[in-house]
């Protein structure tokens, strides 16, 4: 009879170019080779399909029925959708047997993983079962211990999770993450997860996108700071800012910034005419689909913005859709327009770049003000570029230069002037300040993988946690690491990869049509070539059903 063992595998996200499309399985295998597992996260990686063919890419298919997620961001619930799609068949069946795909993640998490799947086109009917979890609230699945923690990142509630073995082996994946305190909800919170790690870490896998900056990274209060810096400098005109839409706590840290500046400014008005002001500040208006979503999400979560800040600040701000009669009748100097498409994707703000936003229009503003090409504009990128995508976000720049804008796109890779852009990801310092805990706090001796980032990225992880006397070691996407009682191994995944390749065939997110191809990674090359594709049948909406059965009937009427 063969010896049991517990073993993790990464089939996206250690990636060995651009960050992204997240995947991790966790399995246990008993004596009798009964496989028993659990996937963490199944995420999209972002793709230019001018250059690649393909609007994304999504990690292999999981084996398990069961995926806990960490958080709402795209290369971490992107490949759900698509999930549902290329097992269509599949999970019809179950759902017939009483079964089903089950999402475990908090309520903010499925609130985006339901926009997603949405507008992807899954009808309702396919959706998986949710499970939701709260941080500190275990719970059991496919005979893993699973405790999630809280995590501070740029999206609310996103969490870690203490994952152990029917063996007793004690996994600890930390998710994307940083320890700088958030505006919503719980964030990481050092004495609680020292109670965590207090019961055992026999492996930590850490989040490496930001491990080569130095220090900690830093929180919306400094971001807040910058915003307002460059705000005192944009009060003759309308500023247009690009930020991720699920990058929720940066909607509060702009609301925030927008009314600590007109309480600032009407109490000096109100020094120099010596009468009450009151505080008025910049309308916020949102444009894009994306956003609109994740601030319902928001307000459906208990995170209502303006009710927030008006108990913060006894202030009361107006944010509403860039469509919306309010947003329209705005004097154009007493907006701050909030974009999505901070890459230069065909987004929200490439499209006003372009004079091709219907609602955010630069020469709307020009005419409405009645100054003409004197009105001056702002466009402030609250987001660096993502590796893999600087040329995008500097042609997208440069756009907006061409039209007599002055802007402000925040670097990856050279100190900025202002802050006005915070990573959700871990810094070197917040990467020791982890292991650290660890080693001070797990009875057992913890061996530190570094996840999620490049190589030079992983290997700067493993450098500090060896730094502060853990174990550390590096595992490649594809490669299968197994934990035996006495011992741990690892057998390399190979030079190749594979992922999914997704086509949108209509080029049209509101009637998507998905083209699936197995596509093969060269690790050494970075060249990707088709090596086959999935077939599937799209789903026939309810409505659509209806109309099916109406028409064999002869139509209205049963004629």
């Amino acid at each position: 009879m063969a010896e049991s063992y517990t073993s993790w595998k990464s089939a996206g996200g250690n990636n060995v170019d651009q960050i992204g499309g997240n995947g991790y399985e966790f399995s246990y295998v008993d004596e009798t080779g009964n496989r028993q597992s659990v996937q963490v996260d199944y995420g999209s990686l972002f793709s230019n399909k001018s250059e690649t063919g393909y609007d994304c890419f999504i990690p292999v298919m999981p084996d398990s029925n069961d995926i806990l997620i960490t958080h709402g961001h795209a290369d971490h619930i992107g490949g759900l959708a698509h999930l549902m799609n290329l097992k269509r068949a599949e999970f019809a069946q179950k759902r017939a047997n009483g079964e089903n795909l089950t999402i475990h993640c908090t309520p903010f998490a499925e609130r985006m993983i339901k926009n997603n799947l949405q507008s992807c086109g899954i009808p309702k009917e396919e959706y998986p079962d949710f499970h939701s979890i709260e941080p500190g609230k275990p719970f059991e699945v496919n005979g893993f211990k699973v405790e999630p923690f809280a995590v501070s990142h740029s999206i609310p509630e996103a969490v870690g999770f203490m994952i152990e073995s029917p063996d007793g082996k004690r996994m600890m994946t930390m998710g994307d993450f940083k320890t700088a305190e958030v505006p919503l909800g719980q964030g990481f919170d050092a004495e609680k997860f020292a109670d965590v790690a207090a019961k055992g870490v026999d492996f930590l896998f850490i989040d490496s996108t930001s491990a080569s900056s130095p220090g900690e990274t830093v929180g919306e209060a400094d971001v807040k700071k910058g915003l307002r810096e460059i705000l005192k400098q944009s009060k003759d005109g309308p500023v247009i800012s690009g930020m991720i839409s699920s990058s929720c706590h940066r909607l509060h840290t702009i609301a925030s910034a927008l009314v600590e500046e007109a309480v600032e400014e009407a109490q000096m008005l109100e020094e120099k005419f010596g009468y009450p002001v009151e505080p008025q500040p910049r309308t916020m208006i949102l444009d894009g689909a994306s956003l609109i979503a994740a601030r319902r999400a928001l307000n459906a979560c208990g995170h209502n913005l303006e009710e927030l800040i008006k108990k913060e600040t006894g202030v009361d701000i107006k944010i509403v859709a860039s469509n919306t009669k309010t947003a329209m009748k705005t004097p154009p100097e007493e907006c701050f327009y909030v974009c999505t498409g901070t890459q230069g994707e065909e987004a929200s703000l490439l499209k006003v770049a372009e004079g091709r936003n219907k609602n955010v229009s630069l020469d709307r503003m020009r005419e409405l003000s009645g100054r003409g090409k004197d009105l001056p504009i702002y466009v402030y990128n609250l987001q660096s570029c993502i590796p893999g995508s600087e040329k995008q976000h500097q042609a997208m720049e440069d756009k907006f230069k061409e039209q007599g804008c002055t802007t402000y796109f925040p670097s990856r890779y050279k100190p900025n002037k202002y802050t006005i852009h915070a990573s959700g990801h871990a810094g070197a310092g917040d990467v020791a300040k982890i292991c650290r805990i660890v080693a001070e706090n797990s009875p057992r001796p913890a061996m530190v993988v570094p996840i999620h980032g490049d190589p030079a990225q992983r290997r700067n992880v493993m450098k500090i946690a060896q730094d502060n006397g853990l174990n550390a070691c590096i595992v490649p996407n594809m490669a299968e690491m197994k934990a035996f009682k006495n011992n741990t191994s690892w057998k390399d995944g190979g030079k190749t990869e594979e992922w999914i390749g997704v086509n949108d065939a209509n080029n049209d997110f509101r009637r998507p049509y998905f083209k699936y191809d197995r596509i093969q990674l060269n690790v050494e090359t970075k060249e990707r070539s088709k090596i086959g594709y999935y077939s599937y049948k799209p789903a026939v909406k309810k409505s659509d059903q209806q109309k099916m059965v109406s028409a064999k009937s002869g139509g209205r009427g049963g004629r």
